[in-house]
């Protein structure tokens, strides 16, 4: 097989699925580009705020209403990252084109037909059945496709006198982890900082934006933010809602505490809890306001395991995911 054409990402972001599975396409997409010259298109569904990053970041994107009716043609290679079940018949027909299928992170029996599949080292991978795939499995820490900045090496900050904490939900933000956090932190003792990203795709920002202000100064909001790697590094520690955004900060070093979404966001985050290389507090529904506020004090106020959690984190290795990912395609190709 060789390289005719661009390679083609299917994926999906919006409110309720997030940006992060865009996102490390995006991140696949930049690492073929900045390597080997290679351009990618994007066959998009979901928010336009997430659609318009991928332009942003100057992929061309053509919106789709219904991934199994996809119409081959001239892509180099097709990356799949959907939760989705598509059709046997998109299948057969890529079969017929001899495209390469790659699969990232995928749970569903698409991952059956694709040529390359890669895992982040979490225990749901072993519960899945592989008898039907004739493909290469990769996976491991270095295979988590990461954007360009979180890439190289990073120097240790120094940890500030007032504890700096950052706060991140994600893109989204669909069951107000912001506001869940915000309101605990009344409640935590001794001097403290934080910075709280706003997402493209927050719909509460009026609330949030209340509860800033009865924390007084204590608390800033950032606004699109160009790279999230520079206020990653600036922070002592991190709250942080568990998915691209976790590794993201584990390849800086960073401490984090996280909160779980769903019991499959629950059950990724255990590995990064497993490895010591962050605090994970399960589902954030199962987390009382009291119960909350307590485990903020403590992660906030034991230096030595802030330390000790982001020795571990560096440990990792996360950061080269994305270069890793596109040399194997094009390997493979």
């Amino acid at each position: 097989m060789k390289n005719s054409g661009p390679f083609l990402f299917l994926c999906e972001a919006g409110p309720q699925t997030g940006f992060g599975h865009a996102g490390r396409c995006m991140a696949i997409a930049a690492a073929l580009r900045e390597k080997f010259g290679c351009d990618s298109v994007f066959g998009f569904r979901g928010a336009l705020e997430a659609e318009n990053k991928i332009k942003a970041a100057g992929f061309k994107t053509i919106p789709v209403s219904d991934f199994d009716l996809w119409k081959f043609s001239n892509e180099g290679a097709v990356v799949l990252d959907l939760r989705i079940n598509l059709a046997q018949s998109f299948f057969s027909r890529a079969k017929t084109a001899g495209k390469l299928l790659v699969s990232i992170d995928d749970p569903t029996p698409n991952r059956l037909h694709t040529d390359l599949a890669f895992y982040p080292p979490v225990p749901q991978f072993r519960e899945l059945k592989w008898d039907e795939f004739s493909g290469t499995i990769h996976r491991g820490w270095e295979f988590i496709p990461l954007r360009k900045e979180f890439r190289l090496p990073k120097n240790p900050q120094p940890i500030h006198s007032i504890p700096k904490i950052l706060i991140t939900m994600g893109g989204s933000d669909p069951h107000g982890l912001t506001l869940k956090i915000l309101q605990a932190l009344k409640s935590v003792d001794g001097e403290w900082q934080a910075e709280v990203v706003i997402g493209p795709m927050f719909n509460n920002l009026d609330k949030i934006d209340q509860i800033t202000v009865e924390h007084g100064k204590k608390v800033k909001l950032l606004h699109d933010i160009k790279d999230m790697s520079l206020p990653m590094q600036q922070a002592d520690a991190a709250i942080a809602s568990f998915g691209m955004t976790a590794y993201e900060l584990a390849a800086c070093g960073v401490p984090q505490m996280l909160l779980c979404l769903s019991e499959d966001h629950t059950r990724s985050a255990s590995a990064l809890h497993a490895s010591g290389a962050a605090v994970s507090l399960g589902k954030y529904d199962r987390i009382s306001d009291r119960k909350l506020a307590l485990e903020l004090q403590n992660f906030i106020s034991d230096q030595n395991s802030l330390k000790s959690i982001a020795a571990k984190a560096a440990g990792l290795g996360i950061g080269q995911g994305a270069t890793n990912i596109a040399s194997l395609i094009m390997k493979a190709i």
